[in-house]
């Protein structure tokens, strides 16, 4: 799993301006979210809604206040 951070962590490292956390952090937040989507029972989101939920955010607009 380690590796895998580190290419997400990599992929992550040319916004690292404008991102709201750390190109680590976001690998690993990333990494948990993957996981976790496949544990639950009815209906796993599809690799693009996670995606989508994880550059935008839930709300629409993809910003809080």
């Amino acid at each position: 799993m380690a590796a895998t951070r580190d290419v997400l962590s990599g992929l992550f490292e040319p916004e690292r301006d404008d991102l709201r956390l750390p190109p680590e952090r976001l690998a690993e937040a990333f990494q948990f979210l993957i996981l976790a989507s496949g544990r639950g029972g009815s209906s796993p989101l599809t690799s693009a809604e996670l995606v989508d939920l994880f550059l935008h955010g839930a709300l629409q607009g993809g910003e809080a206040g």
